[in-house]
Order: structure tokens, then C-alpha cells, then sequence
């Protein structure tokens, strides 16, 4: 399994939450092929940098991500991220096949 898991940075600029609700996860959706839902961040007191919202993405593998990303939406996605890439952070995680 791989995963995305993408985080809005606390912020008072409420066009930039909008464009999160609205646009980021759409982007991540139409991606994924999936509903995405993103959360609030209720705590994250260990963290230097603080976070208000919260959404992931989840594929069976890095290579289907990466063919995801190869497609037109995940190409409109990678321009979306490099847009708001200042108000997100990005992780991801690879629970590689052990076997």
C-alpha cells in the first residue's frame, strides 16, 4: 500500500482554506479515482509547524501513484502542489510487500 498524506498549515487566510476544500481535494480525487474527504487537525502539539486540515490518498502501490501521476489529472495535481506548495506539507508512505 502507498499512501498520501497531505497536510494545510494553519493559516488566517481564509481563500487559502477555501482553495483547499474546493480544489485540492477535488484535484486528489479526480487522481485517486476515489471520494476524498479531508479532516481537522486537533492537535498536533509536538509538531514545530501547526496544521489545520488534513486529507490522504491510498493506492496499492508506488507504481500505480506514479501512473496516477503520469495522467492529466495527476499532472493538473503537480501544478496544483506547486502552487500551494508554501500552505501544505506532503508525506508519503510506502508499506512495501514484505514477503
Amino acid at each position: 500500500m502507498y499512501k498520501l498524506l497531505l497536510f494545510l498549515k494553519k493559516t488566517d487566510k481564509e481563500d487559502i482554506i477555501n482553495i483547499f476544500n474546493e480544489q485540492t481535494v477535488k484535484h486528489l480525487a479526480e487522481v485517486s479515482g476515489n471520494e476524498i474527504k479531508s479532516a481537522e487537525v486537533e492537535s498536533n502539539l509536538l509538531m514545530e509547524t501547526k496544521y489545520s486540515k488534513y486529507c490522504e490518498v491510498s493506492v496499492s502501490s508506488k507504481d500505480e501513484w506514479d501512473k496516477k501521476m503520469n495522467s492529466r489529472a495527476g499532472k493538473e495535481l503537480n501544478k496544483h502542489f506547486i502552487n500551494m506548495h508554501q500552505f501544505i506539507d506532503l508525506i508519503f508512505v510506502n508499506y512495501k510487500d514484505e514477503r
